[in-house]
């Protein structure tokens, strides 16, 4: 057990520790790109991990899923090999189609292999702490690749690409490194599109696997991709550059203390959450209402509870879903996922630009509540009828 929980925080760390990640865009404009250009490689490489979530989760399904995780690696560090060498458009735009793809076939094939793995020596109750950790760990790793990356900048990129595609090997043989899961669909008993089919059904008519999906779309696009916004909210409530790169580090490190603490509180009913998920929007209200440089505060509070809330319900999914269809849901949840955080994307532009950036956080505090009032009432009407 501890064997194999080195070999997979090792595989996170290394995944996460890609030191040309906070600089890439920069890269970009510095290389001479234009707007539209720097716009269409990263709609490319959002365009890719959509498309492939969901027929990568098949695949993990049907083969070897340490392999799947090796092979991602090997090509997001082909990626950074053409950016070193072809550091021009067509270049940059190719190593990105790469790295998206890397980020489908990763995501729902890690969290199916870790409960694969942990359900084959009979663990599976500490799959939320594992889970958690394994997030501690890639914000850590994330942290110290903002680290890295300011002590080497003033040598430019290439070191930092070399570093990263070294950490893509490294991360390469720590996916290798990890036990090989047990096979979890026969190749042999239905073909791509039947399996697909399958994965499919469960996930939008099994109704605790669809609200989960759901719901967790919700956390993700109001958490995650809302946090991008963060460093605009520090420079329009007048931050220096160096401090919003310090809330910056110190909001990892405060979702990789959540991260490592939410197993202890997975014993809250999903009202519980709800309520959490509701209160998140009221914190975030708050944070746009006051839009002073204290508020920052109140936005490192709620990226926390909205990590706590991702981390327990996808230790919920995987409970609640087969081995035969784990890598292929948990595709499925991405792949939804990802439709919440265009839509967030999509919405908060043109909300900023008609009116501003302050009224933008506020709406989707507002959307935070809405959501959440909306599960609460659902559940009490469904906890009422079965009574």
């Amino acid at each position: 057990m501890t064997n194999f929980l080195a070999r997979v925080y090792a595989f996170k760390l290394f995944d996460a520790f890609i030191l040309i990640f906070p600089l890439y865009v920069v890269m970009f404009a510095d290389a001479g790109l234009t707007p539209v250009q720097i716009s269409i490689c990263l709609i490319a490489w959002s365009a890719v991990n959509f498309v492939l979530q969901v027929p990568s989760g098949v695949i993990a399904d049907r083969y070897s899923r340490r392999r799947i995780l090796a092979l991602a690696q090997l090509g997001r560090g082909a990626g950074f090999a053409v950016w070193f060498v072809y550091p021009h458009f067509w270049g940059f735009l190719f190593g990105l189609l790469l790295w998206g793809a890397k980020s489908a076939f990763t995501s729902g094939t890690f969290e199916a292999l870790l409960y694969d793995e942990l359900k084959a020596i009979g663990s599976t109750d500490t799959y939320t702490r594992v889970f958690g950790r394994t997030r501690a760990v890639q914000a850590v790793g994330v942290l110290l690749a903002a680290l890295g990356s300011a002590a080497i900048a003033r040598y430019g990129y290439r070191p930092a690409l070399l570093a990263s595609a070294g950490s893509a090997l490294l991360a390469l043989v720590a996916a290798l490194a990890l036990p090989e899961a047990p096979a979890q669909a026969s190749v042999t008993k239905t073909d791509y599109l039947g399996h697909l089919r399958q994965g499919l059904a469960i996930s939008f008519r099994e109704p605790v696997v669809l609200n989960i999906l759901v719901f967790y779309s919700f956390v993700l696009a109001l958490g995650a991709a809302l946090e991008e916004f963060w460093p605009i909210f520090g420079a329009k409530v007048g931050l220096a550059r160096p401090v919003i790169a310090l809330f910056v580090g110190a909001q990892n490190a405060i979702e990789a203390l959540v991260s490592l603490v939410a197993y202890r509180v997975t014993t809250l009913g999903p009202r519980g959450y709800y309520a959490l998920f509701a209160f998140g929007g009221v914190v975030l209200i708050a944070a746009a209402a006051a839009f002073k440089p204290w508020a920052m505060i109140l936005l490192a509070g709620y990226s926390g509870l909205m990590k706590l809330i991702a981390v327990v319900f996808e230790g919920r999914l995987q409970h609640a879903i087969g081995s035969g269809q784990r890598a292929t849901i948990s595709s499925v949840k991405s792949f939804m996922a990802q439709i919440g955080i265009t839509a967030l994307y999509v919405g908060f532009g043109p909300v900023a630009q008609a009116s501003s950036y302050r009224i933008a956080f506020m709406a989707c505090g507002c959307a935070g509540v809405a959501v959440g009032l909306s599960y609460l009432g659902k559940a009490g009407l469904a906890a009422r009828s079965s009574a």
